[in-house]
């Protein structure tokens, strides 16, 4: 049984160039396979947190009843600094599914899943498909463009925002906001960059709070209404209306912005894995799932042990904290063959992208309906997909994704 107390200096170290420097996050594989190697689940000596790396691990901590969440997303660890800590911890709480626990868990996502069930998330193809459509016809007008600007930033943006019934003008500003409350993992963050996350948190709640009264006088068919009547039998309190409403928000776009992103280069990257893509669209659905896999959009997620256990040979005390490298997870070999190959028919994909267990990403669905569609409707609308420019990627390394992706199309 390994000892809670045991740590890895080499493991210590990768970890250091992984969670604090801009190299180690620009490009984490090297780091994540060597890690994995020198210890699949570690303790590390910086923080007193717990790494998981190796698919095994990783994917029995997201389903062990064991492991659950704490009232904040931010932990205290390596790479993430302490003034960005007590910003977080000065915030105002507030609770939605992804930091509760079961039975308020399985309350606060009963409230929203409703509108994400498979029959309500078909139901949206053919109007997610006319927006795709819409910004492939720009796109093509373009010739040249950044995607990120005009398609993977747009889209789901506009997707989330149409199920919520939020005001298009507001849309952009909400992401805005969003984006701001994110100062990465930057270890030494800007004293101007943490200022503005926490105004932008603060207007956040104030805008979804004038949201919320404004639907209260004139209610629809959407998510926010839905949720709305849920707040008034009783099932959500204020503060976990307005958390629900701004994590379904910046959830639907964040994610799937990276996945189209992330997997747009990934095929750039592997002309002949594009090559067989464009010959066969048959196989959307698979290389959907192996750019999910290959780049994962949400690299890490965290546990906290709820009370003593042991998994795999390795004893968790009550109290701790485990990091779930998701990234290095979905490149173990143990589970994926050549798994720093990128193979748009891989078989058997089952990665751990939208993590596992109870805490499922409740929009996965939606996700995978938006990326199929924009990657069945590129190859349908271009022979050639080429970059004019070094792709820019996002600082950090929780939410990977890009910021620009320049590209050349040429048209049917």
């Amino acid at each position: 049984m390994s000892s809670a107390l045991a740590t890895d200096p080499q493991a210590d170290e990768l970890l250091h160039r992984l969670l604090a420097t801009a190299e180690g996050q620009q490009d984490p594989y090297p780091l994540y396979r060597a890690l994995r190697t020198a210890a699949p689940v570690h303790r590390s000596g910086l923080d007193g947190v717990w790494y998981a790396t190796g698919f095994a691990a990783a994917r029995r901590v997201l389903l062990h009843p064991n492991f659950g969440k704490t009232p904040r997303l931010t932990i205290r660890r390596h790479g993430v600094s302490e003034e960005r800590v007590r910003m977080v911890e000065r915030r105002p709480l507030r609770p939605s599914m992804i930091t509760a626990n079961p039975p308020e868990h399985s309350r606060l996502r009963g409230a929203a899943k409703g509108a994400f069930l498979p029959a309500q998330i078909e139901a949206l193809r053919s109007r997610i498909a006319m927006l795709v459509d819409e910004r492939l016809d720009r796109l093509a007008a373009a010739g040249t463009a950044d995607v990120m600007a005009e398609l993977a930033y747009p889209l789901p943006l506009t997707v989330i925002g149409e199920l919520l019934d939020v005001p298009e003008q507001d849309r952009e500003d909400f992401r805005s906001l969003a984006v701001a409350t994110l100062v990465g993992d930057d270890p030494d963050p800007a004293p101007e960059a943490l200022s503005r996350s926490e105004a932008a948190s603060i207007q956040l709640g104030d805008y979804v709070s004038d949201l919320v009264a404004a639907r209260r006088t004139r209610p629809g068919n959407d998510v926010l209404s839905l949720l709305i009547e849920h707040h008034d039998d009783g099932g959500l309190d204020n503060a976990e209306l307005v958390a629900t409403v701004i994590l379904l928000l910046a959830a639907g776009f964040f994610t799937t912005t990276n996945l189209i992103g992330n997997g747009l280069l990934a095929l750039l990257h592997h002309p002949a894995e594009m090559k067989r893509l464009w010959a066969d669209p048959t196989l959307v659905g698979s290389a959907v799932e192996e750019m999910l896999r290959y780049d994962t959009p949400v690299q890490l997620t965290t546990r906290h042990v709820l009370a003593d256990v042991d998994v795999d040979g390795t004893h968790f005390r009550q109290g701790e904290n485990v990091v779930v490298l998701l990234g290095a997870a979905n490149r173990d070999p143990a589970c994926f063959p050549e798994p720093d190959r990128f193979d748009v028919a891989r078989p058997d994909n089952g990665h751990l992208s939208f993590a596992w267990g109870s805490h499922f990403c409740l929009g996965a669905r939606l996700a995978r309906l938006e990326a199929q569609l924009v990657f069945s409707g590129l190859l349908q609308r271009f022979t050639r997909l080429e970059l004019t420019g070094e792709p820019v990627r996002r600082p950090g390394l929780a939410l990977r994704g890009l910021e620009s992706l320049r590209l050349r199309m040429t048209s049917r």
